[in-house]
């Protein structure tokens, strides 16, 4: 939050030739707050202060209350705390304070004492102090609590309570009757107690203030002397009511624009109450300066501290939704990183898969071992699995007849040699099964992985990345990464790991069922799409109500998603039924596109 955008604070507080503003400046400096929060937190006190037969003029509809909600607004111990013992401190006068309860102990707060405490005072002014907003949102989040309709309720000062079939546990505390002001410390990623009510109205009745000061002061100065206490000279009416007067013309003009705005559908949902607590503030600072008619000079004012108070609330807002958008992206990364390891633990099955079959049954022809592997899955994976078996050096091929292609155990260069199966954890047998042999291998292994890396995985990762970068490569194979680090020591998962703390990694496509991650720091290509969210988007774009298996299969493969991928996806969708291609046929089937429009990629 930058003060610059609050409005210009010192003109507000030092040149606006108010005595009273001028000392709250002072006071917030000498005790090393924030001014703004110092203010709204005196305001609070001269709101609790005013009699509750001091209302507001019903330019629209009936008279309305100057009970009012404040929510200080600042990270864990930024200066709620510090701003109510200021506040205290600037504006002495006696008023009760009370923890916030549930709703019916607000009510039971300001209810009338029965016949038989004559003697006890009744309670017609306080202010509920919330030092932390998650205690309101525990009390709020129990079952058939109505705190926040209660809240809702005490700032408009309506009836208050409930009508119980008891007598004893009935409370009801009639309109304008009370005085009732909530004081609330909030952190930013804190506050869906109340913006979760948006459409309730609860968030549009409460003033948002900064207890955040950029440009406070290393030196302080002397306390200054307590604001003036006086109250205005009220003059009741014939019903005993006290109605604040508007002077200037413009003020009753606004009001009632504001309000035709919002009848007509034409008011952000966040702005509707704006203009009540506006003319709230505008009265109480009337108030605050001995005043009972609000003038042109109370009325610009409040325009300023409302918009210090909707700086506030946008800051609130943009954080929430900062917060919103990296956990879509953690998650995105989680399931990009969650497939890559579901695709890369299949594709190692159908490599041990191959080496199993070749050692047990000797030379065999490509095609004879991809239908051996059974499932559909498994054989789609065959040729990148073949591949990569012979760039290892574990299985060799060549000709054979008709433009076939024969694979056999060992490379070219290595026959008669039994090459390291993956299970066997780098021990190397040679077939003349020459014991010493195997054992010298294994003894050298166990001593090559006793020597551990000297750099954690992370600090690897970043030098090899740059060292990509240096090489003028802008995208890396995540296999050619994984490999490079396990040769090194590495586990697999601190390579993930570390790949999804590198703030320039992420993957952008795939290639052969391999993830393709960029690694420029300048551009920031778009995160890997899912085979959920890639099938969700396709079928938005066909032109008719059905589709076949094969189109999608060829499509997906064609966008870099391995048909299992897109299968498992359909599967999952609320968009797809799958139906007969042809009457009662029970092997043929189509894809029916539904109007769900819920589909796993939104």
């Amino acid at each position: 939050m930058n003060d610059d955008h609050w409005g210009p604070t010192e003109e507000f507080f030092l040149d606006s030739g108010s005595p009273q503003l001028h000392k709250i400046y002072l006071w917030a400096r000498a005790r090393y707050a924030a001014p703004w929060a110092v203010f709204f937190a005196v305001l609070l006190r001269v709101a609790a202060r005013t009699d509750p037969k001091v209302q507001l003029p019903g330019l629209i509809g009936g008279r309305a209350s100057l009970n009012l909600l404040c929510a200080f607004v600042s990270l864990s111990g930024g200066g709620k705390g510090i701003s109510d013992k200021v506040a205290r401190l600037a504006y002495p006068a006696p008023i009760l304070e009370l923890p916030i309860g549930s709703g019916e102990g607000i009510a039971e707060t300001f209810k009338p004492p029965a016949k038989a405490d004559a003697d006890h005072e009744p309670v017609t002014a306080a202010i509920f102090n919330v030092p932390e907003i998650d205690t309101m949102a525990g009390i709020a989040s129990r079952q058939g609590s109505i705190l926040l309709a209660q809240l809702k309720s005490m700032a408009m000062g309506e009836l208050l309570g409930q009508a119980n079939a008891s007598k004893a546990t009935s409370r009801i505390v009639q309109a304008h009757t009370y005085r009732a002001c909530l004081s609330v410390g909030a952190q930013p990623l804190h506050t869906g107690v109340i913006f979760n009510d948006t459409t309730g109205g609860t968030p549009q009745r409460f003033l948002w203030a900064p207890t955040i000061d950029p440009h406070m002061p290393t030196k302080a100065p002397r306390d200054p002397e307590p604001l003036e206490t006086a109250l205005p000279s009220w003059q009741p009416g014939g019903d005993g009511v006290i109605e604040i007067v508007y002077g200037p013309t413009e003020i009753a003009d606004t009001i009632i624009s504001a309000h035709l705005a919002r009848q007509r559908g034409e008011a952000d949902a966040l702005d509707g109450h704006a203009m009540l607590t506006r003319c709230k503030v505008a009265a109480l600072l009337a108030i605050m300066h001995g005043r009972s008619v609000v003038g042109q000079w109370d009325w610009d004012r409040s325009a300023d501290v409302m918009a210090v108070s909707d700086h506030t609330r946008g800051w609130i807002v943009a954080e929430a939704r900062k917060a919103d958008r990296a956990k879509v992206r953690e998650r995105a990364i989680a399931r990009a990183v969650g497939e890559e390891f579901y695709d890369a633990s299949r594709l190692e099955t159908v490599k041990r898969s191959l080496l199993r079959m070749l050692e047990r049954d000797g030379e065999q022809a490509g095609g004879d071992l991809r239908r051996r592997l059974g499932k559909r899955e498994k054989r789609e994976l065959f040729d990148q699995a073949i591949g990569l078996l012979e760039a290892e050096g574990l299985v060799s091929a060549r000709s054979g007849e008709h433009n076939s292609v024969r694979y056999r155990m060992g490379s070219p260069v290595t026959d008669g040699v039994t090459p390291r199966m993956p299970s066997s954890e780098g021990v190397t047998t040679v077939v003349t099964r020459d014991r010493s042999a195997s054992v010298t291998d294994l003894d050298s292994r166990r001593s090559h992985e006793s020597v551990r890396p000297k750099l954690s995985c992370q600090k690897w990762l970043n030098q090899h990345v740059a060292d990509l970068l240096d090489a003028g490569h802008t995208t890396v194979e995540s296999f050619a990464v994984i490999e490079a680090g396990q040769a090194l020591g590495y586990s697999k998962g601190s390579i993930h790991q570390a790949v999804s703390a590198h703030p320039d990694m992420r993957t952008v496509s795939r290639k052969r069922g391999r993830a393709i991650w960029s690694i420029t720091p300048d551009h920031k290509p778009p995160l890997y799409e899912s085979a959920a969210a890639w099938l969700d988007r396709w079928l938005d774009n066909q032109d008719g109500d059905t589709v076949t298996p094969d189109d999608a299969k060829t499509a997906g493969i064609a966008a870099g998603h391995p048909w299992d991928s897109v299968r498992r996806a359909a599967g999952l969708s609320t968009r797809i039924e799958s139906i007969p291609a042809h009457g009662d046929s029970k092997t043929e089937r189509i894809w029916r596109i539904t109007d769900n429009t819920d589909g796993l990629g939104a």
